[in-house]
């Protein structure tokens, strides 16, 4: 059989043998079903889109395809999960998401992941602007039975003129999610984690870990091991100080999926909670330190305006309470950042009047 150039190779181990799909620009979808010794017994060639994620449920293939189109106007974002029967033939179509972006909103990038129960989808879009980066994003579940969708939300500002370059998604143990980001820009290189409930509300917690400037990433991904995440990504540096790599670090989880109301006085992590959420003129915030460092609080609105500095000063290690005084600022939606020179952390504050 000839093949011709091919892209996004999805193969899983069945039962009795094979399944691979590969994508052909020219027919579409190929797959092809291969006995235990690797020899082929049949092939398909599908009108589908092109399928970045696969998986199997009771030994049948399932093939998931995110498409974005371009409107009279805007972009159009799809998701589709393809199935197949135990002997690798198309069975059914399942749309899980379609959503439609605003006037210059660009998509910007999906990830998968399934637990052996339920398939999680999370896609997200950039809408780029003269001084910052506002990204929605979108969370589906599939059960087999049920699609649960959220509603997009903007977890906070991207740092200035930067860009989100990759996606992770996982559900943890108890069925709470976390979402990873790669943030890439003229100024920044960094990893974000952001903890979701079961039902895709933001946790309000977003850790970060910044990346040296000349690092590349290329791979990433996220497991859940005893109380920690653990994630592992691949890299290559752009000055060929060397060709590449795997580094592998990890934190509690908690960190994420158990945001603390009120802070340690002595913590080995830096942290940032607010209370109450939402609030009507005054808001408690507490943060804590692992070390004496100069400190930045700062309060900044939806279009990335730094509109309150709270503290800008050297601190020792600990706990610290300080309150923002917002009765000459409109209802709305702000960020709350700390910035520790090393570390920063984001949190959304609501300001009901």
């Amino acid at each position: 059989m000839e093949l011709r150039p091919a892209f996004f190779p999805r193969f899983l181990t069945l039962d009795d043998g094979y399944f691979l799909a590969v994508r052909d620009f020219t027919n579409g979808q190929i797959v092809f079903r291969l006995d235990s010794e690797g020899e082929i017994q049949g092939s398909d060639t599908l009108g589908l889109g092109d399928c970045l994620y696969s998986y199997q449920v009771n030994g049948a293939p399932r093939l998931v395809s995110h498409q974005t189109m371009f409107g009279e106007s805007a972009w159009q974002m799809r998701t589709v999960l393809y199935e197949f029967d135990a002997q690798g033939f198309f069975a059914d179509s399942v749309v899980l998401r379609e959503a439609e972006l605003f006037d210059g909103e660009n998509p910007s990038g999906q990830a998968f992941h399934y637990d052996g129960s339920v398939l999680t989808c999370v896609a997200g879009s950039v809408t780029p602007s003269q001084t910052i980066n506002d990204f929605r994003t979108w969370l589906t579940t599939y059960d087999g039975t049920t699609i649960m969708s959220t509603p997009p939300w903007d977890p906070g500002p991207l740092p200035l003129h930067s860009y989100i370059t990759s996606w992770g998604v996982f559900r943890a143990q108890d069925h709470r999610f976390v979402l990873s980001l790669f943030i890439r820009g003229d100024d920044v290189m960094q990893f974000w984690f952001l903890g979701l409930e079961e039902d895709g509300t933001f946790l309000t917690s977003i850790r970060t870990q910044d990346v040296e400037s000349n690092h590349l990433l290329n791979g990433l991904t996220m497991i859940e091991h005893e109380q920690s995440l653990i994630y592992a990504f691949t890299e290559v540096t752009t000055d060929g100080s060397f060709g590449g790599g795997a580094r592998i670090a990890a934190f509690p989880i908690s960190e994420l999926l158990d945001v603390p109301r009120v802070s340690p006085q002595v913590s080995a992590e830096v942290s940032l909670s607010v209370y109450p959420n939402p609030f009507n003129s005054t808001s408690e915030i507490r943060f804590a330190l692992p070390q004496f460092g100069r400190v930045r609080l700062s309060v900044f609105d939806v279009l990335g305006r730094e509109v309150a500095v709270l503290a800008d000063e050297s601190l020792g290690a600990g706990g610290y309470v300080w309150h923002w005084q917002a009765d000459g600022f409109a209802s709305g939606k702000y960020f709350v950042r700390l910035d520790t020179g090393h570390e920063s952390r984001t949190t959304p504050l609501i300001l009901l009047k």
